[in-house]
């Protein structure tokens, strides 16, 4: 993305903004698939010889990282570290998703679909919004004291069992929340690295998942006969609902614990690279290529270098979030 990168401190209420992208030894932006919040850490070299004016790093400042003229992180800074001993001063902030994870609601929703219930409750707490995906599926569901992001998860999960999709709930860069449908194809190819690590692992495998009814007959088996085979039987157990058929879950459950096979890719820099997306890995070098899904992105810009890390998963992983309770 064409542009330098700049970083700025707003004070609290907004009444000053100040440019401190001078200041920065190291700033890093990453990301999780199982975090709300993106995280900014900044690592600034502030002289004690008062040659530098100290920037005001005051409870209520807000930090904004752009990219030329895109904003790509604004939210509260959380954290901030100096002593006497040294002239780096450590600064941690979260996005706007802070609000969502910080913030817990009592909400019972009737036919009401995730979308609505989202935007209830972004404007009961005065959170700024860009989109939310339509579902379309009515859900009804009580939430006693819940934290706004995992009934929102929860919401559109519920929702894609039905719809066969799956979601994002992610903030942009100038701190709106945006709620997405994930795709389902890359959006970028990667054709050059700096290094690929290839990890598998069956730490967590479960190949084999007995359905049984609440009074504790077995209703079937569904397992992955070749892991059996190389592997053990390895079994979980669901308690199927009387009227529902638990198959759908089970084989859900069988591609989430089955062989976990992930790659550690490092980059030349790309701020477009976010979790959640698909991306096309076409590294002669490594010999390893094909449609991956980022699970987690470290962006890191140090000593003039811009470079990202990526850990990339060859499935697409649905969200398992799933609190409140049913409504009868």
């Amino acid at each position: 993305m064409a542009g330098a990168m700049s970083l700025r401190l707003i004070r609290p209420g907004g009444r000053e903004v100040v440019d401190i992208t001078h200041l920065y030894q190291v700033i890093t932006w990453a990301g999780t698939v199982k975090q709300t919040c993106r995280e900014l850490t900044v690592g600034l070299a502030v002289p004690k010889d008062g040659s530098i004016t100290p920037p005001p790093l005051e409870e209520g400042a807000v930090l904004v990282l752009s990219q030329g003229s895109e904003a790509l992180f604004t939210g509260p800074l959380v954290d901030a570290t100096t002593t006497t001993q040294s002239a780096v001063v450590d600064l941690y902030g979260l996005d706007n998703g802070r609000f969502l994870t910080g913030n817990k609601g009592w909400y019972q929703f009737s036919s009401t679909t995730p979308e609505a219930a989202a935007r209830t409750m972004c404007q009961d707490f005065e959170i700024p919004v860009e989109q939310l995906a339509t579902a379309g599926v009515g859900i009804t569901r009580k939430f006693a004291g819940v934290a706004l992001d995992r009934i929102i998860k929860t919401m559109y999960n519920l929702a894609g069992n039905q719809n066969g999709k799956q979601y994002l709930i992610r903030f942009t860069g100038d701190g709106r929340l945006a709620v997405v449908e994930r795709p389902t194809t890359a959006s970028l190819t990667i054709r050059e690295t700096m290094g690929v690590t290839n990890t598998w692992s069956i730490s967590n495998l479960q190949n084999s998942v007995a359905i049984y009814t609440s009074e504790g007959q077995l209703v079937r088996r569904i397992q992955d006969k070749e892991s059996i085979q190389r592997n053990g039987r390895l079994e979980h157990v669901i308690i199927q609902r009387d009227g529902e058929d638990a198959s759908a879950e089970a084989k859900a459950w069988l591609e989430e614990y089955g062989l976990q096979q992930k790659l550690t890719v490092e980059t030349l820099g790309d701020t477009r690279l976010r979790t959640g997306d698909g991306v096309l890995l076409r590294d002669t070098g490594s010999g390893v290529s094909g449609l991956f899904w980022i699970d987690a992105d470290t962006h890191t810009w140090k000593n003039g270098q811009y470079y990202t890390k990526l850990t990339l998963n060859f499935r697409r992983l649905a969200d398992d979030t799933e609190v409140g309770t049913e409504v009868r």
